[in-house]
């Protein structure tokens, strides 16, 4: 049974310059490097206590979605983050997706003035589990000067293992089935391309969902070389279902696959 516990509010560079916080060890920002097209590489770094984990953007049955704020930051004209392919676990009978012990979340980011530093203010608010789960808001700041190259290795390595586009996937949506309901609409999407699909396999569905809405991700099924995803998004008021707007990712042994749109 996990318990949830506490509330902190930080704010600092460190986490760990605060009171010490069960599981947590730090949150940091890396300040990474300026590419010579002027995207600065950045990446903030949660580290934990061993057995620890947090979790990814979709984190699963009782998991804890992270949320992340940067409008107080300065110099920015576009700030993407680049996640890290996460680990899929099924304990006390739940199935959550996020990283044990570490996470390091890398940050590409365009400046509106390249000349200038990039002041990086961002909040945080995240949860952290292990027997007991403890959900987290913190606000850490770095300024990301022209000239860095701090971190550069193990951001790169990193992004070996980041989210692969759709594009460049031997997988592809070849059916896209969406049935409006009473509150929202069903997700029905069909994906072929391997010889057979690992029966670890899993496919989850995002869409960007008002306040009060929310989706209930349902098992991805598999027969021969056929994966189906299914989930339904309880969303109202449903005046438009932009299909555009669905992000669907394939979980595979090795690699992930991020679909933007469910066009078929």
């Amino acid at each position: 049974m996990i318990l949830l516990v506490l509330l902190f509010n930080i704010v600092g560079n460190s986490v760990f310059s605060q009171s010490p916080i069960i599981g947590l060890k730090s949150v940091d920002i890396i300040r990474g490097w300026r590419q010579n097209d002027d995207i600065h590489i950045a990446a903030i770094n949660i580290k934990l206590e061993e057995g620890w984990k947090t979790y990814w953007r979709v984190p699963g049955i009782g998991g804890i979605a992270p949320i992340l704020n940067w409008e107080k930051s300065k110099n920015i004209k576009n700030i993407s983050l680049i996640w890290p392919k996460p680990n899929i676990y099924n304990e006390y009978g739940l199935q959550t997706i996020g990283y044990k012990d570490e996470l390091l979340l890398p940050i590409q980011i365009q400046p509106i003035d390249k000349k200038q530093p990039i002041h990086l203010s961002i909040t945080i608010d995240f949860g952290i589990c292990s027997d007991v789960c403890v959900p987290i808001q913190t606000t850490v700041e770095e300024k990301l000067p022209e000239r860095t190259s701090i971190g550069k290795k193990n951001i790169l390595d990193t992004l070996e293992k980041a989210i692969l586009s759709g594009n460049k996937s031997p997988i592809k949506i070849v059916k896209c089935n969406i049935v409006p309901i009473k509150d929202g609409f069903e997700v029905n999407a069909f994906f072929e391309g391997l010889a057979s699909f690992d029966k670890d396999t899993l496919g989850v569905v995002e869409y960007p969902v008002k306040q009060n809405g929310w989706i209930n991700q349902k098992a991805s099924k598999i027969s021969s070389n056929q994966l189906s995803v299914h989930a339904t998004v309880y969303h109202k008021p449903i005046h438009f279902i932009d299909r555009s707007d669905l992000t669907l990712t394939i979980f595979t042994k090795n690699k992930a696959f991020e679909f933007d749109g469910c066009m078929s």
